[in-house]
């Protein structure tokens, strides 16, 4: 099985988000229905990135899924070493996390690492078309 890359696996999770809003009056209706046809529609990602897809179909992807993405997309065009790309989302995600707890920030790398967390719905909105 092959790796995909970062646009494939944006175009994944927005090919679930048209099976999502198809199948939107189950969800209330019929949850287990929806589900299934929402797998079914997208076998994909449901069996290559289950994480992925789990969260999507729960509401919990935001803007910081997208934001790994586009380091991904960084990372095969050469503009980032994998390295870079985990010290910078590692410092956002302690930034997030671990800061408000401990008291304490990690180095700035970027500065998109101070950015809002959006929602998945807002980011899209935001940065449709934008790739």
């Amino acid at each position: 099985m092959a790796s995909l890359n970062s646009i494939q696996i944006q175009a994944l999770v927005r090919d679930m988000d048209y099976s999502m809003r198809k199948h939107k009056g189950l969800r209330v209706t019929n949850s287990s229905s929806f589900r299934e046809k929402v797998v079914a529609e997208n076998q994909v990602l449901y069996n290559q990135f289950p994480t992925i897809f789990e969260m999507h179909i729960e509401g919990k992807l935001d803007g910081t899924f997208f934001e790994m993405l586009k380091l991904r997309r960084q990372v095969e065009t050469g503009e980032l070493t994998e390295d870079q790309a985990s010290r910078i989302i590692g410092n956002k995600l302690f930034n997030k996390y671990v800061s408000p707890v401990v008291g304490q920030t990690a180095e700035e790398t970027t500065a998109s690492a101070t950015a809002p967390i959006t929602s998945y719905a807002e980011y899209y909105k935001e940065n449709a078309g934008s790739e």
